[in-house]
């Protein structure tokens, strides 16, 4: 058995694994995981984003994915240094079940996009801000725009009020902007690609995005499951 972490900027992952599977998985809030948490006599295993959270954890013996680990993916054409834990295992997982060339789209607080290619070498991706993340900038650092809510839903046409026009603004751009990255994504491999979807706003863009397959929401605990199993 092996105790998995996917720590996100925002969320976190907890699930116990064995005989290759992954159990029952545990969302808690990123800014409550602590030591307390971890079980003791069984392998830790973690993709952490978050430098603050791994300190707090610093007492355990964890597997902490990370540049230089033993993998089946070709990182010689980008700066592998500073590759996210996150996208590491999300290309990992990429490339032991999918048909190549694919991508994975990690709709979380960032939106990242990974391009794996038919010899399993990361030829590059993207790094866009979330929705949640779009909203919290537009009230942070302007003077009178309210914070909207995450789960309304835009207007149909030109909005009126204020909020109305972030939502649209927001939503909607998110989704072009998602659409236009595909596109040059598609390019790059001349058209053939497998597009897979993860992370916790999937479900937003899941039918606005009709090619996308959805990778579950163990996707990232799989990939750090794999590396695990490879560098054990």
């Amino acid at each position: 058995m092996v105790f998995l972490l996917n720590i996100g900027n925002t969320h976190t992952q907890l699930a116990e694994a064995s005989k290759g599977k992954i159990d029952t998985i545990i969302n808690i809030p990123t800014a409550d995981v602590t030591a307390d948490l971890l079980p003791t006599g069984v392998p830790l295993a973690a993709a952490c984003v978050v430098p603050e959270i791994r300190f707090r954890l610093a007492q355990h013996d964890v597997f902490w994915v990370e540049s230089g680990i033993k993998c089946d993916i070709d990182l010689s054409l980008v700066d592998s240094g500073t590759l996210g834990a996150d996208r590491l295992v999300n290309l990992i997982q990429m490339g032991s079940e999918y048909k190549l060339p694919a991508l994975c789209i990690d709709f979380g607080t960032a939106i990242t996009y990974e391009l794996l290619d038919a010899d399993k070498i990361f030829i590059g991706g993207a790094i866009a801000p979330g929705r949640r993340l779009m909203r919290n900038s537009l009230n942070n650092y302007t003077a009178q725009l309210p914070l909207v809510g995450i789960d309304v839903p835009p207007p149909k046409g030109p909005g009126i009020a204020t909020g109305d026009q972030m939502l649209l603004g927001i939503d909607k751009g998110a989704v072009g902007a998602v659409k236009e990255l595909v596109k040059v994504m598609r390019a790059a491999v001349d058209g053939k690609l497998t597009i897979i979807g993860s992370g916790g706003d999937y479900k937003f863009f899941k039918d606005k995005i009709p090619e996308m397959v959805f990778g579950g929401e163990d996707f990232t605990l799989k990939g750090i499951l794999k590396a695990w199993e490879n560098n054990r």
